[in-house]
């Protein structure tokens, strides 16, 4: 997406910071500043203050803290929610004192399906007389225990073998068999949490600010994170987790579209490359801290830990200019600059012509968004779905942003269907979004939007078909293989994931673009509650069952993408004519754009643009 260009008018920024030999500001670029040097819009007030010093490294720096605690929760559920081996409960055999072995060997039928034992049936015998028989006399004639008869019958407690973990929330509430839906609401919440705040932080991060919202969601999600570790009761720890999820929701969002304000427009693409890195190494931090910590409610404690460094945002996490010039809050936002000149070396132009460009600034704003609709309104969000230049693309759009959302946490969360070690997995995971960023960028460059985002659903179909082949067809001892295979799907779905952010901004006209991208935001939260329940439930049934369901979603994908124009190198249309289309551009703009988007990074930063409002 093409980012704002600077005002004619504004200081290009000096690559020495604005300062002589000795470290202090150079008095003719002092000079140079105060000579009539004016702002036509914020971008230009930042560029005064500098856009790439210290000041905004360190805001940086800030953001991205809260982008790498993020996994931790998101993902926690993986080993706060790990399912331990487990069989129904015989309890005269265990008064008995018999071993466990004894009772898996007479009550307990084996899997036909794969190596072990039943998790949730046992054979229909009469236990009390085999307790007092005892364990040998039993097994010499199962006869006078079973009447003859193999039938099995559903238990309702279960054993569970804590060799790998001593506690998990499955073992604290008997999450498993006829309460297996409980267990994968524990990974729903998380993503409803989410759901819950794409609806409203937007809003919020508009009308009270960027760091009041962002320092109100820190200080209640650090407490709200270690009284989750401390849940009575099943039902206290979904409300609890909940709302942890929507209030990292808005501390995240709200760090991001900080991060991007006090960034250049040419710097954005770049910056939010930079954010999304974070995630992928809180992501490999998860399954390090979990092997270290194995009982749930020290684990719940272990993740919410490093959150408390999020409280230095009190003293060091600005309010963006952006927002306080927009609100009339000159002052602030002047107090703000001249915080980012000082520690950037930079020096500002007179205070007084500073206020008065704010003024002018923000009147500008107001006068074009009163003649304009509501960005966000429900009349939009109608059309959207139903304007004949519209219906298609966004149809289309929504689907593969369902299925970027569904495939990605269901992959991410299938080691358990996968028979693969779970912190292994979870780690190569984190590992892999890496390269699957850079491997994006690289595309992009090369290759258009569409054809790309088609080879990533492609490649990731493929994977995750040839992975529900092999556990179909009972090649239970290729994990390697298996493992491989799914996570160069997960390669493919991330980098599709973060191109779909791209493309969606591309295809919408700049009057709905951001309605586009809260409305595809919203969906694929939807989508991604779903996953864990495919996962546990499906996966209980058929192994393969969910890489099936996954590898499916992605193909449909590719043949969606086919109904798209392609985009690069195109205008972004400003208004919904009749039978709208990206527009190719001329031979100049071609050029000119050329160069932009090789320079454009595959980041959340696309939604950056003009008129941007956050999700």
């Amino acid at each position: 997406m093409e980012d704002r260009h600077r005002a004619a008018g504004a200081r290009a920024p000096d690559t020495t910071g604005g300062r002589d030999q000795e470290g202090r500001p150079r008095d003719e670029d002092k000079a140079q500043v105060k000579k009539g040097a004016k702002a036509a819009s914020v971008d230009d007030l930042m560029e005064f203050a500098g856009t790439g010093g210290r000041w905004n490294v360190t805001v940086l720096v800030l953001g991205c803290c809260c982008t790498f605690m993020s996994p931790l929760q998101t993902l926690s559920y993986e080993f706060l929610g790990a399912t331990p081996e487990h069989w129904c409960k015989v309890q005269p055999l265990l008064d008995a004192n018999w071993t466990q072995h004894q009772v898996l060997s007479l009550a307990i039928p084996p899997r036909t399906d794969k190596p072990g034992y039943e998790s949730c049936l046992m054979y229909d015998y009469n236990y009390t007389l085999a307790a007092e028989l005892g364990y040998e006399a039993t097994l010499a004639d199962k006869a006078l225990v079973s009447a003859d008869s193999n039938e099995t019958l559903s238990c309702y407690s279960r054993d569970f073998n804590f060799t790998q973990y001593e506690s998990t929330v499955v073992t604290e509430w008997d999450l498993v068999c006829e309460r297996r839906a409980l267990y994968s609401t524990t990974q729903a919440v998380s993503q409803f949490g989410n759901f819950i705040g794409s609806f409203f932080f937007g809003f919020l991060l508009d009308s009270f600010g960027r760091r009041r919202v962002v320092l109100v969601c820190v200080a209640l999600v650090v407490p709200a994170g270690f009284a989750t570790a401390l849940s009575p009761f099943y039902e206290v720890y979904i409300l609890l987790q909940t709302l942890v999820a929507c209030l990292l929701y808005g501390a995240y969002i709200g760090c991001f579209v900080i991060v991007m304000e006090v960034s250049a427009p040419r710097q954005r693409s770049s910056v939010g490359s930079l954010f999304a890195i974070p995630w992928a190494l809180g992501y490999m931090a998860t399954p390090g801290i979990a092997y270290l910590v194995r009982t749930w409610p020290w684990l719940q404690a272990a993740f919410t830990l490093p959150m408390t460094l999020l409280l230095v945002y009190f003293w060091w996490l600005p309010e963006t200019p952006r927002w306080l010039v927009l609100k009339g809050r000159f002052r602030e936002a002047l107090r703000v600059l001249s915080w980012a000149a000082r520690v950037n070396g930079r020096a500002l132009p007179p205070a007084k012509g500073l206020l008065k460009d704010m003024e002018a600034i923000r009147n500008k704003v107001l006068a074009a968004s009163r003649t304009k609709e509501s960005e966000l309104s429900c009349a939009k969000a109608l059309f959207l779905l139903t304007a004949p230049s519209l219906r298609r693309t966004t149809a289309v759009t929504l689907f593969c942003w369902v299925a970027a959302s569904l495939v990605y946490y269901g992959v991410s969360l299938n080691a358990a269907n996968l028979s693969a070690d779970p912190y292994i997995y979870v780690f190569l995971g984190g590992l892999v979004e890496i390269p699957s960023y850079l491997l994006l960028w690289l595309a992009l460059v090369r290759f258009g939007r569409k054809s790309t985002l088609i080879a990533f659903y492609l490649v990731c179909t493929v994977c995750i078909f040839v992975v529900a082949a092999l556990m179909l067809l009972g090649f239970h001892d290729w994990i390697i293989v298996v493992v491989v295979l799914s996570l160069s799907g997960k390669v493919a779905i991330s980098a599709a994931f973060q191109l779909v952010y791209v493309f969606t901004a591309e295809l919408f006209p700049t009057s709905h673009r951001s309605l586009a991208i809260c409305l595809s935001v919203v969906v694929s939260r939807l989508a991604s509650v779903s996953a864990p329940y495919i996962n546990d439930i499906l996966g209980d049934l058929v192994t393969w069952g969910p890489s099936v369901v996954f590898g499916s979603m992605s193909f449909l994908a590719v043949v969606f993408v086919l109904l798209l124009p392609e985009t690069k190198g195109s205008t972004l249309t400003e208004v919904i004519k009749a039978g709208d289309a990206p527009q190719e551009p001329s031979a100049g703009q071609k050029d000119k754009q050329s160069q932009e988007g090789n320079g454009a990074g595959p980041s959340n930063a696309a939604a950056v643009n003009e008129g941007f409002e956050p999700c």
